[in-house]
Parts: structure tokens; sequence; C-alpha cells
């Protein structure tokens, strides 16, 4: 290459804009922000970052401060508040299906659950295909079991099991439908069927400490008191970090009372053969004050047991009546008479009052079981 070429070469390169070849003073305060976001503590940071945010308003760099604040902060409310705005005013930024994620987690914390199934929908909506796709599916079910939308929540719950074949995402679906299992006919057959299948096909999942705690609150609700302790005992001692294990030690001390002994727990095709196909417990213990058969009058059946609970409210007059649930819904059961023709003053006195029309229902009690025969 001769001189001349060189020569040019060099002027070319000292005439180039000093800004290709330095960084610039937002670049530099960004760099520093993002190394302080490891370094130092919530208020410190907090300064920092809202010094950054009134330098540089109109920066590209604006929804990632906004983001660093919201995950240095430690207050659940203004966290959610924090990720709420950037996952709504910064949907084209990079990190915004993070910030709706982190925002329905807190809602799920806090037991928000209309908030959680509206976030988790756009969380669908907007970022099915994301990394975080799956979360907001498995978040939205949650929030509909418990607003007590099992048909909804069961359908999306069998969704995930078609869409995805993740171990982890698989487990977390199917011990959603056991929930729903349970939620709907108590400590079913299926129920107990769908514990065992996680526990035995998903074993090196993160839900099998969860699974494992299912199926010992079941033995416990059964009074199978050796299989619970051993089934709570296996969870300290295999998941001592997890939060089922503190719940289990609460459990493991309460048992002790019963003197229970270390003894095989895995349910056996004949035991779930023996477990009811249906098993719903009422919501509160019905009152009988006559020891043998009664009438009462029911009232609903009610998708939610919110619903029958409005209804209580303004039968305060009204004589002793509780909320049961069975597989088609929850009904009111009012009052407690030793003949039809009580019960049918109060059927036609709700008729009358409110337009309410009750079911005569005849209430008896057999072997520890509760019995309703309507009409």
């Amino acid at each position: 290459m001769g001189k001349k070429s060189i020569s040019l070469i060099l002027l070319l390169y000292i005439s180039l804009p000093l800004t290709l070849f330095a960084i610039s003073d937002q670049e530099k305060d960004f760099k520093i922000l993002t190394s302080d976001f490891h370094k130092i503590e919530e208020e410190a940071f907090e300064k920092k970052a809202f010094a950054f945010i009134k330098k540089y308003p109109s920066s590209n760099y604006i929804p990632d401060a906004k983001l660093m604040l919201a995950l240095k902060t430690s207050d659940c409310e203004l966290a959610a508040e924090r990720y709420r705005y950037v996952a709504y005013q910064f949907p084209s930024y990079k990190d915004s299906d993070l910030a709706l994620l982190r925002l329905c987690q807190i809602l799920d914390l806090q037991s928000k659950w209309k908030e959680l199934e509206i976030h988790s929908k756009n969380g669908i909506k907007k970022y099915s295909s994301s990394r975080y796709g799956i979360n907001f599916y498995l978040m939205h079910i949650q929030s509909l079991i418990m607003m007590e939308d099992y048909g909804n929540a069961k359908k999306e719950a069998l969704h995930i099991t078609e869409l995805s074949h993740d171990i982890e995402t698989l487990s977390r679906a199917l011990l959603l439908l056991s929930e729903i299992e349970r939620k709907t006919y108590g400590n079913s057959r299926a129920y107990v069927y769908s514990l065992r299948e996680i526990i035995t096909g998903f074993d090196k999942s993160q839900i099998y400490p969860s699974a494992l705690f299912c199926l010992a609150s079941f033995y416990e609700g059964v009074r199978e008191f050796d299989k619970s302790y051993s089934a709570y005992s296996d969870i300290v001692k295999l998941f001592p970090e997890s939060p089922e294990a503190d719940l289990s030690l609460q459990k493991i001390e309460r048992l002790k009372l019963k003197n229970p002994k270390i003894v095989s727990y895995l349910p056996s095709d004949e035991s779930i053969k023996k477990t009811s196909v249906i098993d719903i417990k009422p919501e509160q213990q019905i009152d009988e004050e006559n020891e043998g058969n009664f009438f009462a009058i029911s009232i609903g059946p009610f998708n939610k047991k919110k619903d029958s609970e409005s209804i209580t409210r303004i039968l305060k007059n009204y004589p002793t009546h509780n909320i049961i649930q069975t597989a088609t819904g929850y009904y009111i059961i009012m009052g407690n008479f030793t003949d039809t023709d009580g019960a049918m003053n109060t059927k036609i006195r709700l008729a009358q009052e409110h337009g309410i029309n009750g079911t005569l229902v005849k209430i008896s009690k057999n072997n520890g079981k509760t019995y309703i025969y309507g009409d």
C-alpha cells in the first residue's frame, strides 16, 4: 500500500465523529445504574434510578430503569404498581412480559384472584409464545379455581397437557387438575388416583413435595394417621428446604399424639377402589338436634359458594341454615323440622317474602355420614 493511500485512510479515521468511539454520558450512567442494582440497598438505588429518569426522560433505557426500580422494591403494593406501569406503558419493551409475570405473582401471594384472573389472561393473550407463556396459563387456572370457576379451570388445565410435553409444566397442570377434582367431588377415587399418578410419574419434578403433601393431608382427613405421618415425615426428610416441609413439621407434632408408626403409604389399586367415587363434605356440619331423621328446606344449587352466602345474608330471621357442597354445586339447607308441616310453612314463607322456591328435603344420618333426600 502506498504512502498516499495510508495518509488518506488516516485522514478519514481522524475526521470520523468522536461519538462513534466514545460511550455517551447516558450509556455511562446507565451502566453505573445497572452495576449499582446489584451492589447498593433499595433506598440508595431508588434515588439513583429517579435521578437517571429525571436526567434522561426520553432515554430508551427508561423501561429498564423502571423495571429495576420494581425489582428492587420490597413493598408489595408499590412493587405491583411499578410492575403494572412497565407492563402496560411499555408493551413493546423486551422485558414487559417479565413485568407482567411479577405483577401476577404478587397478586397470587395477596390472594387477589379477580385481578390475577384479569392480568394473567392478558399475559396469555400477549405473551402465550414467550418464555413465560405457560406461567400465565398456570396462574390463570389458579385464579379460576379460587373463584370457583372449576369448569373453565379444567378446560385450561387439559389444554396445557396437550400444549406442552415439559415435565415441570405437565406435573403442575396435573396437580391443578387433581385440585379441581377435589374441589368438585371431594376426596374422591379420581382425586386419590391422580395424586398417585403424579407421585409415581413425576418424582423428579419440583411439584413432587406438593403432591406428597396433598396425599398426606388426604390420609389425615380420612383418619389413616400412620400413612399420613409417614408421608409428612418423608417430605421433611427428602425436601427439608421446601415450604411443605415447614407445614409437615407442624402436622407431625400434632400426629405424634396418635402414636403413629412408619408404614408404606402409596395408594394401592385395592385401596383406591375402596375410596368413594364422590366424597363431598358439608361446608359446615349440619345441626342435628334430632337424633333420627328430620326435614329441611333446600335452596340451590349455586355455582359458587359466595352466591349462596349472599342469599344467607337476607335469611337472618329464618331457621338455622348451613351451606353444603355437593357434586352439582352449593346448597343452603334451612331448618331442622320433626315433620313436613313445619318445613312446608317455611317453604311457603320463602316464596311469599322473597320469591325463593325452596325444595323439601329429608335429612338422615347413618354410620357417621349425612344423607340428603330431595323430592
